[in-house]
């Protein structure tokens, strides 16, 4: 059996856009729910209140072939559901999300009767299976929410290097034809042509020093896009090191 002081033993600071300041952890918690208090297993979610739950929606239909509905907007639950891994008893399945003023959270818990849900006291077997349960959504919806995140910049860092692939690409064939320009204009003899020509050299030059001058920006763009994106697949890892010693 698990208790609170031993899974506050392994804690890691989330020092991260997804979830700043916020202590990882894993604990189990008396919850006030719309109809009444559950003991549930609470942990810090780093996505949103749509996302978590979405997450468990997911998490519950391939885990454990259970669907989830929407009874508040921050409360889904399973009910009357068949949970062997977690106790012989039929019951519902609850994931509770809620803000705390440095955090926000998920609760989760199987309420075997209107005012009975499982806890560490009364059912500790239960309540153990339940915690690792949890333990392993923690661990899935941590991997999905650095997942999206890593994707978005990844479609970012696309879109920018195909910007500044598109510029050096423009540049490139505004070269070739000041070149083909210079040529016309070493070949004329016509004082009005000759002019048109520089005319249209000094409107492309203008253009290609627009154009170069975007390309350190778009650069330097890439380079933090890679760091974050790298930053962020070595956080998810020593995230889930974290979450598999909660």
């Amino acid at each position: 059996m698990r208790t609170t002081l031993k899974l506050m033993t392994a804690a890691v600071f989330l020092c991260s856009s997804l979830n700043a300041q916020v202590q990882l952890f894993l604990e189990e918690e008396e919850i006030q729910l719309p109809d009444g208090k559950v003991t549930a297993w609470v942990f810090p979610v780093p996505g949103t209140q749509e996302e978590v739950l979405d997450d468990m929606k997911d998490y519950g239909k391939d885990r454990s072939d259970v669907k989830m509905k929407k009874v508040e907007d921050n409360l889904i639950v399973a009910e009357k559901v068949s949970l062997p891994s977690i106790s012989t008893k039929r019951g519902d399945l609850i994931a509770y999300f809620f803000e705390t003023d440095t955090y926000k959270a998920i609760a989760v818990a199987f309420k075997l009767g209107y005012d009975i849900s499982l806890d560490s006291k009364t059912w500790p077997d239960e309540m153990d299976h339940l915690h690792s349960y949890t333990r392993a959504f923690m661990a899935f919806h941590y991997e999905q929410s650095y997942a999206r995140r890593i994707e978005a910049l990844e479609k970012e860092l696309k879109d920018v290097e195909k910007e500044r692939k598109q510029n050096e690409n423009k540049v490139n064939n505004m070269n070739d034809k000041v070149a083909d320009l210079g040529k016309k204009i070493g070949k004329e003899t016509d004082t009005e042509k000759i002019n048109g020509y520089e005319a249209d050299i000094n409107e492309l030059e203008a253009d290609i020093r627009q154009l170069m001058d975007t390309l350190p920006g778009l650069e330097s763009k890439i380079g933090d896009l890679n760091k974050e994106i790298n930053r962020l697949s070595t956080e998810s890892h020593n995230h889930q090191g974290t979450i598999g010693g909660l």
